[in-house]
């Protein structure tokens, strides 16, 4: 979803690109990063800066307690693989990381000096992607984000329109609480603090927060569907993978640089409406 939305954002802002196919550019493998690497960096005219984005990710995070040397290989090792063939040839970097590097039991949004506690294998991962790019490219921007939604993947407003459309009622959790982050957003997002040349950790999600269940109900308003959702807390859907009940994340610090996420209802209402154009 965000590979997608990235070149849709560089696109219409006229920034030159390379966006090779996950089928054909393997990021566990380092020769293949070290390659495009230098490619890429030869396009560079003078005075431009170049910088590789890692939207690549192993987020199936139930199936990750399952794989966890697969979740790790990609998540940490590919990570760094990017971030040590973006510091050899002289490339910027960007690593997209995640609200599970945190328990979720803080009581209010998480600032990026909290200390992270992942709950799962796929947290654990993320969090050692990024300590391991940080490590290797100290100079690297690490962006952690939270309930990301948008065209181009799975996500939790299509999956509640699909399931209203074919049950007579609906199951939501009422005490998962986050910030919902539209792709295009965030895409944005990322392109303004690269253009601060922020380095360091920043959280960037939509502004604003919200309950599974109160985004559920905003989805069939909009969508104009009366299926009824009967409220429901998280232990009634176990889950072989731990999820943090708080994922809203504090985005002062990116909004101290000028870089400001919209509210999460605005951002539902444009992701809502191009889905009907799509449709």
């Amino acid at each position: 979803m965000l590979g997608t939305a990235l070149q849709r954002v560089l696109k219409e802002r006229g920034v030159r690109f390379v966006a090779p196919p996950e089928s054909e550019f393997d990021i566990t493998t380092l020769a293949g990063d070290q390659q495009i690497a230098v490619k890429f960096a030869k396009t560079l005219r003078d005075g431009e800066k170049g910088v590789i984005v890692n939207a690549a990710a192993y987020t199936n995070v139930e199936r990750a307690e399952e794989e966890p040397d697969l979740a790790l290989l990609v998540n940490e090792r590919g990570a760094v693989n990017l971030a040590r063939a973006a510091h050899e040839n002289g490339l910027g970097f960007v690593h997209v990381s995640t609200d599970f590097v945190f328990d979720g039991f803080k009581a209010g949004a998480y600032l990026e000096d909290d200390e992270p506690q992942p709950l799962s294998v796929y947290g654990e991962t993320k969090l050692a992607g990024e300590d391991s790019v940080l490590a290797e490219n100290p100079e690297a921007l690490v962006v952690r984000t939270a309930w990301v939604f948008g065209p181009g993947g799975a996500n939790f407003p299509v999956k509640i329109l699909e399931a209203a459309r074919a049950r007579p009622e609906l199951k939501v959790v009422t005490d998962e609480v986050g910030s919902p982050t539209y792709t295009i957003d965030l895409a944005a997002g990322i392109v303004g603090l690269v253009g601060k040349q922020a380095s360091g950790i920043y959280h960037l999600a939509g502004s604003g927060s919200c309950s599974r269940f109160e985004l559920a109900q905003e989805v069939l308003r909009i969508a104009g569907l009366d299926t009824p959702i009967a409220p429901v807390t998280s232990d009634a859907f176990p889950t072989k993978a731990a999820r943090p009940l708080n994922s809203v994340l504090d985005c002062s610090k990116a909004a101290s640089l000028g870089v400001t996420m919209p509210d999460w209802h605005d951002a539902l209402e444009r992701f809502m409406a191009e889905l009907t154009r799509g449709a």
